[in-house]
């Protein structure tokens, strides 16, 4: 059986063509297709050029697709936002028969398919995701505005707030963060910043990107984008203590994460991680994902509900390698590599 199965958020859609047997077959990455920030329209091309593709590059057609899954921003929210998201992608005639999942609580099964544990998916957004003894719970995911802590907006965000401090002279500490904000923003002042920063609608995906900016500043040694990447990541672990919590115990708990945040390196897996065992010293860090790994999420969630036993890390490293096939606008301008 052919299936197709597709992630979507704020930053990218990426989409797997792959049989049952646990072989990818082809893989395509697309623009953005959280229809809160870009709208039905733009979100539903860019779901449809993602599956497209990568029907194509596997050498089949769309009516030879069985089945599809379509994880993405906002299904389960509300039960409106779901309408939504069901109704554009009805219409786009992709695949007769497909099913929506959350994209939180599908990725979740990227790092830990079938077991306990919480998982911090941090991207551009941010949710976190505990499933234990059959209860699912959720933590964050509120969107941009409202919340998201922790996450690459949120980097962002705080990037610009310290940018602006420094311009100011309220923080006197020695960074090349304002100089780096302008030069991202194309700007030989620090108030024109605020040109790019305050649009119509608010560019969700921009702020974001600033994340990589501060990460890679964090790794050379800038205080200022240190302790942003610190503090998101104290915001991050306040999502799985609060799981944990709630749980009732963390004996041996495998805790993991995915997402685009986890690119920026040691320094926010392991503050997560120690602000966690504060609380909950008994643990099981598992190594945290890509946001691109998602997407096998679902496809170990079709294949499980096929009864199909399947090679979790083949399976990883089979789409790392497929990675290679992508072109290099959809690398460098969706992902990111």
């Amino acid at each position: 059986m052919i299936v197709v199965s597709v992630d979507g958020g704020a930053t990218k859609t990426m989409a797997i063509c792959y049989d049952t047997g646990g072989e990818i077959l082809g893989m395509a990455a697309s623009g953005p297709s959280n229809f809160r920030n870009i709208g039905v329209e733009i979100a539903g091309k860019n779901v449809s050029e993602a599956v497209k593709k990568c029907v194509e590059r596997a050498g089949y057609t769309l009516d030879q697709v069985s089945h599809s899954t379509f994880a993405l921003a906002g299904v389960g929210d509300s039960v409106r936002s779901t309408e939504i998201i069901r109704e554009f992608i009805s219409n786009l005639h992709l695949v007769a028969s497909f099913d929506l999942f959350n994209d939180g609580e599908a990725g979740y099964n990227c790092r830990l398919p079938g077991r306990n544990g919480a998982i911090v998916a941090a991207g551009t957004g941010l949710v976190a995701i505990s499933r234990m003894d059959g209860v699912t719970r959720r933590v964050s995911g509120w969107g941009w505005l409202i919340g998201d802590e922790g996450s690459a907006f949120y980097i962002g965000r705080r990037a610009l707030q310290e940018a602006a401090c420094i311009s100011d002279g309220r923080n006197i500490t020695k960074s090349t963060l304002l100089k780096e904000v302008e030069r991202f923003f194309c700007t030989d002042e620090a108030r024109g910043i605020t040109n790019h920063v305050y649009t119509t609608p608010v560019d969700v995906r921009k702020i974001a990107s600033l994340a990589r900016l501060v990460s890679d500043l964090a790794k050379s040694g800038d205080i200022v984008c240190s302790e942003i990447i610190r503090e998101a990541a104290v915001q991050s672990a306040s999502c799985a203590r609060a799981l944990l919590r709630a749980a009732g115990s963390s004996t041996g708990v495998p805790v993991s994460g995915y997402g685009g945040v986890y690119r920026s390196g040691d320094l926010y897996w392991n503050s997560l991680i120690d602000d966690v065992r504060m609380e909950f010293p008994e643990i099981e860090p598992v190594k945290p994902l890509y946001g691109y790994h998602a997407v096998l999420g679902s496809m170990f969630m079709v294949m499980g509900q096929n009864h199909v036993e399947f090679d979790q890390e083949g399976i990883i490293g089979q789409f790392n390698r497929g990675l290679g096939t992508l072109s290099r606008k959809e690398r460098e301008d969706y992902l990111f590599i």
